[in-house]
């Protein structure tokens, strides 16, 4: 891939290391395994989702349901006693709402942002019917998935190798994956060449609420409990990620390494606020002021190269 696709800069690449370095330096606890694996916990969750924001902001969309998403997800998971039925419950929520989303989107020409605002509000609604307050119980062998670890690993770094690798198969190895990005880069001349662009719209959208599910289940095994109110920071934070991350919220450019370093700034961020007991509200403005400062920063000048 491409520099210009990327959206890749040394700006992406630099802010996680510059971080890393001022956190290691300033707080002397830092690089213990401890902090280190609890990093990786707070993460697992945003880079999830925000593979599935990728895969949106590639065909120049933008989801804001996922937050509510991962709510719903968990308040469902949390509900039901066979983690099984839960699950397979969860996932069929989230094709439902990604195809509501993208048929929305692609068929009845909703800006993507009133679409997803209306499917964010209704969802939302509904995870506080079904929990209205945090609860439930997830079934213990989730909470190992989540909070184990295997030869010494924190099992939530499997958890983001895992979705990481198979979004990087999807957009780099698939027919679909090609389709995205020549959707996203002009879809007027991607339909003239016979992609079937409605069509890779809503998978884009399918796809996006799925792996907002993995990350609501994720986070309900972590906690052990359900909360309808679990997931309110995480649209925003999404969209923040890929910003940090280099990918144009007008398509076309985007990348994995992007939407890992987006995240990985924001965990440490966060982690940072942690360490230096700084009040917790401040982490919704620091992100509102990343958000700004990345997509202020974006210049489309190539797509799609």
């Amino acid at each position: 891939m491409s520099k210009t696709r990327s959206g890749l800069s040394r700006y992406t690449i630099g802010l996680p290391i510059l971080l890393f370095i001022v956190l290691a330096v300033a707080v002397p606890n830092f690089t213990e395994t401890r902090n280190l694996a609890n990093i990786s916990a707070q993460i697992t969750a945003l880079l999830i989702v925000t593979l599935g924001q990728l895969v949106v902001a590639l065909i120049a969309g933008i989801d804001l349901s996922v937050g509510s998403v991962m709510s719903l997800a968990s308040c469902i998971v949390a509900t039901h006693a066979d983690p099984v039925w839960g699950i397979t419950l969860a996932l069929a929520l989230g094709v439902v709402v990604g195809l509501v989303n993208g048929i929305g989107v692609a068929f009845a020409n909703i800006h993507p942002l009133v679409m997803t605002l209306s499917s964010m509000t209704f969802l939302q609604g509904l995870a506080y019917l079904i929990l209205p307050i945090p609860g439930g119980q997830v079934a213990a062998g989730l909470g190992v998935l989540a909070n184990g670890s295997l030869w010494g690993i924190p099992q939530s770094l499997f958890w983001c190798a895992l979705f990481t690798a198979l979004v990087a198969w999807l957009l780099h190895r698939s027919r679909l994956g090609l389709h995205i990005f020549a959707v996203g880069a002009n879809a007027r001349s991607a339909n003239l060449n016979g992609v079937r662009t409605q069509g890779v719209v809503v998978a884009a959208y399918v796809i996006c609420s799925l792996l907002a599910v993995v990350a609501g289940v994720y986070l309900a095994a972590r906690v052990a409990s359900g909360d309808p109110s679990m997931g309110a920071s995480f649209s925003l934070e999404s969209v923040t990620a890929i910003a940090l991350g280099g990918v144009q919220l007008t398509g076309g450019v985007g990348s994995i390494v992007g939407v890992v370093t987006g995240a990985l700034s924001l965990g440490l961020i966060t982690n940072g606020i942690n360490l230096f007991g700084i009040s917790p509200f401040l982490r919704g403005a620091i992100t509102g002021v990343l958000l700004l400062a990345a997509v202020c920063s974006q210049r489309r000048t190539a797509v799609g190269l």
